[in-house]
């Protein structure tokens, strides 16, 4: 890969988002093009209710695509060898009966939907029947050609957004923060865990939160005062941090005094925004909080939830859910964890029910799981994966697996192992940037490098855009 390929665009600060989008409607009116298309009118004009934010989960480990999703309708091939679902899964298939259908062709495992008061509801919200109408989509066979099979590398390609280089740590949704972020925006976005996340890294500092309650300093910690005229060295923390530019020819590190001053900024920003104000999640949420087995992932997913409805100008909160590595006992693993990521997006789903109309909530993992089971009654590394989307601007339904997108024998169409992906993830990155985010579509290549290339040349249908979106 070319150094041009790997550039990103930042906008200099004369030159902010809102200008770009005037600029861009202006061109476009002078090139006879009266239709503006509607993510870029929507942009410009600004989004009743607040900005459009983006709440990401990724499923480290690499779901059971075929388990959580599952395609019932594919017959397979029996002259050729080729099993069904049920066959190839002697121990881990799911009784049909059991399971949700969504649309005549795959259904939603059983542990996703629920009658308790507790319980998930992920089929109810599927067929709109809890308000606001279908807005979750499901997208099946998502991935990217000639599949890395490694944790470690695949993660990497879906966070960098360049498939083939995992040692890139500048991600996707830092470029964006980047390219676009607001003036006087002091958290544009948020990590909730324990590490930063590489979708997370780059040219913003994102801060990484383990737990909203903890981002502060020790009360024995005092701020202090920064550097003035009067005061060159200031006191305590904002003294230490602020001295650059009032000693001249003192050595100084310019990247520890720039990153301590935006952490003390942040931390200040956040104590007057977040953590001094009152909160307490929507019921109907909070039934699902406590309802999750995994406690620690109950609070990254309220804490996100709190931060992108308490900060106006925060705009995209990544989040990681682990334990999809299920290579044995499936079935004692998967339900918790089907069980527990459908609890998660219940209560998500009441939870941002006032920022509802300007959110959209997805999943991501770097890879699905082989096909048939293997001997120790678990899966293995396959290709590919799915991914649940929902939000005010979601057109809810099933992409790429009906009768028209999944032919008979599909689930061993690559390699007579796995599912083969029929969309690139980085396509459902740019209909996510371009339609929900509001970037325009020729500065795509400075948020995914390369994409407007792959896009033009795509002869394969890889790339082209699934309209899951308004």
């Amino acid at each position: 890969m070319n150094e041009r390929s790997r550039r990103h665009i930042i906008l200099p600060d004369p030159f902010r988002r809102r200008e770009f989008l005037r600029w861009s409607a202006a061109s476009l009116t002078a090139l006879g093009l009266g239709a503006m298309p509607p993510f870029l009118r929507r942009a410009l004009a600004g989004v009743p209710g607040g900005p459009r934010k983006l709440l990401f989960i990724f499923l480290r480990g690499g779901i059971d695509a075929v388990q959580a999703v599952i395609p019932y309708g594919d017959a397979g091939v029996p002259g050729r060898g080729v099993p069904t679902y049920l066959d190839a899964r002697p121990t881990l298939g799911v009784d049909p009966s059991r399971a949700h259908d969504l649309n005549g062709f795959v259904s939603l495992h059983p542990e996703m939907q629920g009658d308790a008061e507790d319980a998930p509801r992920l089929h109810d919200i599927f067929h709109g029947q809890l308000g606001r109408g279908r807005q979750l989509a499901i997208l099946h066979r998502i991935g990217y050609a000639s599949q890395n099979r490694s944790h470690f590398s695949s993660q990497q390609f879906w966070e960098n957004g360049v498939p083939g280089d995992p040692k890139l740590e500048e991600g996707v949704f830092n470029r964006w923060v980047s390219a676009y972020r607001e003036d006087g925006n002091l958290l544009p976005a948020a990590t909730i865990g324990k590490n930063q996340m590489v979708a997370m890294k780059g040219t913003t500092l994102i801060p990484v939160l383990r737990k909203i309650d903890d981002y502060a300093l020790p009360s024995n910690v005092p701020l202090g005062e920064s550097p003035g005229r009067n005061d060159p060295l200031g006191s305590f923390l904002r003294g230490a941090y602020g001295q650059r530019g009032y000693a001249p020819g003192v050595p100084s590190d310019a990247l520890a005094y720039s990153t301590g001053s935006a952490l003390l900024q942040s931390l200040e920003f956040f104590e007057e925004h977040v953590r001094s104000t009152p909160y307490s999640p929507e019921p109907e949420a909070a039934k699902r909080y406590a309802a999750m087995e995994d406690r620690q992932l109950a609070g990254y997913i309220e804490d996100s939830a709190r931060i992108l409805k308490q900060v106006p100008g925060c705009r995209i909160v990544g989040a990681n859910m682990m334990g999809f590595d299920t290579h044995g006992g499936e079935n004692g693993t998967f339900p918790r964890l089907a069980r527990d990521l459908a609890l998660a997006l219940t209560a998500l789903f009441h939870d941002l029910e006032p920022i509802w109309e300007n959110t959209l909530v997805v999943t991501l993992s770097e890879f699905g799981r082989t096909s048939a089971e293997n001997g120790n009654r678990g899966t293995d590394h396959g290709e590919a994966t799915c991914m649940f989307c929902m939000g005010g601007s979601v057109k809810g339904g099933v992409y790429n697996a009906d009768p028209s997108t999944w032919s008979h024998g599909d689930l061993f169409s690559s390699l007579g192992r796995y599912v083969a992906h029929r969309t690139d993830y980085r396509a459902v990155y740019a209909e996510i940037i371009r339609r929900h985010l509001g970037d325009p579509a020729t500065w795509i290549d400075g948020i995914i490098p390369g994409y407007a290339g792959l896009e033009a040349e795509d002869s394969s249908g890889y790339f082209e855009p699934l309209r899951f979106l308004m």
